[in-house]
């Protein structure tokens, strides 16, 4: 993990005005702003204008505004009783330095987790300001949330229409410049992957299909289905336990502080980073059609109030971290999930509930509009989260009690422990990069250690 991107900003109130040091950048400035997502990752991170978080200081203030998708989450850390201030991306990195800067404890696992504590996620649509009190010993720390997501539902729309609508904003996202080549959709065979990857073929700028399995399942038949459709070879990426569970350190660091549906959701995509199966380029994803068009309505349930639903989703997904670029462009990829950025997602927000239900399915004016390119049994494919096709979301608890050899296991608090371990790795060496298999066998042993 040595190349992990992150951004750290030291902030310091002085009488003579703020003193801001960006980690790695040599000397301080007394102005700048950054683009959050373009920062220390060599290539950009997913994230438009409009999407990208944004960190502007002068000697009076630091001003933090964050993009309703939220895509890379900043933290911030003030030390008690001083003007001190750290506003950072990686939450190892920013609990190390919060430690460096009031000495390490005794019990450092325990002070890891109180500062932990002590450090504050800013959400999605914010602007949080840090100015200096008028004695320039403190700082005063104000918040204000701009507008949400408004939906407009269009009048008159047929599921048809809605979802050629959909479809089209779609299609511009697909081809707008800023995708590195070679280009590479991830898919299952059901329909959400199915029209990233017959958009981007019909574009021009797709070059390989690929699709994911692990000793608990997969979906090579019905990937392999949606490339004879598209006359493409797909690629089977074979996971096998192993390779899931070294993969959790970096999925933790990745997302900060996950729990359980958070690490099965992104550790598939972090064991196919670590495996470098697929070509160093862009990698696309059709992850977030359920949270923008059906609230994550699952089988043939009803969901009540599917702009409530919908609106939910939107706001737990801002805040979660697991639509963060990081972990892909540590190994050189650029991620896009292309449901997951502003005009799409306004697009959703503006169909009518009732036509996204059309013929009682979830995305049924989607399926309806995508048969004009797709087959008609990947168009209304049951719908499939990866993790779950891949079976690890049954099956990463009972792996993860296998390695560290116990019958059950409390995941949320094992994924705490390599945390911890991650954490402990920069302070003892903050220059040097974390060893994710020794964090691994760290949290093990620990987990261990508080059982008995």
């Amino acid at each position: 993990m040595n190349r992990y991107p992150s951004l750290l900003l030291d902030v310091r109130a002085r009488r003579t005005g703020f003193v801001v040091e960006l980690d790695g950048d040599g000397s301080p400035a007394e102005t700048g702003r950054l683009l959050v997502e373009e920062f220390g990752s060599g290539r950009p991170l997913p994230g438009g204008a409009d999407d990208s978080n944004t960190i502007e200081w002068t000697a009076e203030r630091v001003t933090v505004r964050t993009s309703l998708l939220n895509l890379t989450l900043l933290r911030y850390w003030q030390q008690p009783g001083t003007g001190r201030l750290l506003i950072g991306s990686d939450l190892a990195q920013l609990t190390a330095r919060a430690i460096a800067c009031v000495g390490v404890e005794s019990d450092r696992v325990a002070q890891i987790r109180a500062v932990r504590a002590s450090i504050r996620t800013i959400a999605g649509g914010r602007t949080v300001v840090f100015s200096r009190s008028g004695d320039g010993e403190s700082t005063v720390v104000t918040e204000t949330a701009a507008p949400g997501w408004t939906a407009s539902p269009v009048t008159g729309e047929s599921a048809v229409e809605a979802g050629a609508r959909q479809i089209e904003v779609l299609r511009r996202e697909i081809t707008a410049p800023g995708s590195p080549r070679p280009v590479t959709a991830v898919v299952s065979g059901g329909v959400d992957s199915g029209i990233v990857a017959a958009l981007a073929k019909q574009a021009g700028i797709l070059d390989h299909l690929a699709t994911l399995g692990t000793p608990w399942g997969n979906e090579y038949a019905t990937a392999d289905e949606l490339g004879a459709h598209l006359g493409m070879t797909v690629r089977h990426i074979a996971l096998s336990e192993e390779d899931i569970l070294r993969s959790i350190p970096e999925t933790v660091r990745m997302l900060g502080v996950p729990n359980r549906e958070m690490v099965a959701g992104g550790v598939n995509l972090v064991a196919v980073y670590r495996q470098g199966a697929i070509a160093v380029g862009t990698i696309l994803t059709g992850i977030g059609a359920d949270y923008i068009n059906s609230g994550l309505r699952m089988d043939a349930g009803t969901v009540p109030d599917l702009q409530r639903a919908v609106a939910q989703c939107l706001a737990d997904g801002a805040l979660g971290g697991e639509w963060t670029g990081a972990g892909a462009a540590a190994y050189g990829y650029t991620l896009r999930h292309m449901y997951w950025n502003t005009p799409v997602i306004q697009a959703a927000l503006d169909t009518a509930p009732e036509v996204m239900r059309y013929r009682d399915r979830e995305k049924g004016h989607m399926r309806a509009a995508a048969e004009a390119f797709l087959p008609p049994e990947i168009a209304w494919r049951p719908k499939q989260a990866m993790h779950h096709g891949s079976g690890v979301q049954r099956n990463l608890d009972g792996a993860v009690a296998r390695l560290i050899g116990v019958e059950e296991v409390d995941v949320e608090r094992f994924y705490e422990l390599v945390a911890t371990e991650q954490a402990g790795a920069l302070i003892d060496s903050p220059h040097e990069p974390i060893d994710p298999d020794k964090c691994l066998e760290a949290a093990v042993s620990a987990y261990v250690r508080e059982d008995h």
